[in-house]
C-alpha cells in the first residue's frame, strides 16, 4: 500500500539500514548544507527537504555502491535549490547576522555589507555553473568527496568528475577574479 505517493515500506525494515547509512553521516549532511546555505532557517528548510527526497529514494538509495555519497549529493542538491528560490525571490543578501554571531566574529557595519555581498556574488556565480559541475564542486569543496565518490554519485568516470571539478573552478575564478583582494591591488599598482 502506498501512502501520500510513498513506497509501502516497514518501519521495521527501514531502522537498521537507515542506522548503518544515513545516522552516521547526519552531521556532515547539515555541514554540508549550512555551507552553502548560511542561513538557519533555509538550513531547516533544505535538511527537512533532502530527508524527503531520501524517502522517496529510499531503494535506489540501498542499492546504490556508495550510499552515503548519494544522500550527500541529495543535500548539496536540496541546498541548492533552496539558495536558488532565494535567488529567485531578492533574497541571497540576506546573510543571516546570527551566523555571524554564531561564529564569535564582531564585524563592523561595512564589513558586514561586504561579506553579504561577496557571499552574494559566490552563490550567484556557482548558480551560473551546469548542474554538474556545480555539485561536484560542492562534494569536492564542501564535503571533500573523492573524485570516485562524486563520479559514482553522477554517473560518470572519475576523469569525467576531475573535468566538472577543474572547469568549475575556472570558471568560478574568472567571474570570481573581482573578489581577490591581491589581484586588484595589482590591477592597481599596474594602472599608469
Amino acid at each position: 500500500m502506498r501512502l501520500f505517493g510513498f513506497p509501502a515500506i516497514e518501519i521495521s525494515d527501514l531502522q537498521p539500514t537507515y542506522d548503518q547509512i544515513v545516522r552516521p553521516i547526519e552531521d556532515r549532511m547539515i555541514r554540508s548544507i549550512w555551507r552553502v546555505v548560511r542561513n538557519p532557517q533555509d538550513a531547516e528548510d533544505a535538511l527537512q527537504d533532502a530527508l524527503v527526497v531520501v524517502w522517496k529514494q529510499w531503494d535506489r538509495i540501498r542499492r546504490h555502491p556508495n550510499p552515503q555519497s548519494l544522500v550527500l549529493k541529495i543535500c548539496i542538491d536540496a541546498a541548492y535549490d533552496v539558495t536558488r528560490r532565494r535567488l529567485r525571490q531578492g533574497r541571497i543578501s540576506e546573510l543571516d547576522q546570527a551566523a555571524v554571531e554564531q561564529a564569535g566574529v564582531a564585524q563592523l557595519p561595512a564589513e558586514t555589507m561586504v561579506n553579504r555581498e561577496q557571499y552574494a556574488q559566490i552563490v550567484t556565480a556557482i548558480h551560473r555553473l551546469s548542474r554538474q559541475q556545480a555539485t561536484a564542486m560542492l562534494m569536492r569543496a564542501v564535503q571533500g568527496q573523492s573524485y570516485e565518490e562524486i563520479a559514482a554519485v553522477l554517473g560518470c568516470t572519475p576523469a569525467t568528475a576531475r573535468k566538472h571539478v577543474a572547469r568549475s573552478r575556472q570558471r568560478l575564478r574568472v567571474w570570481l577574479a573581482h573578489l581577490d583582494p591581491s589581484k586588484a591591488k595589482m590591477d592597481h599598482e599596474h594602472r599608469p
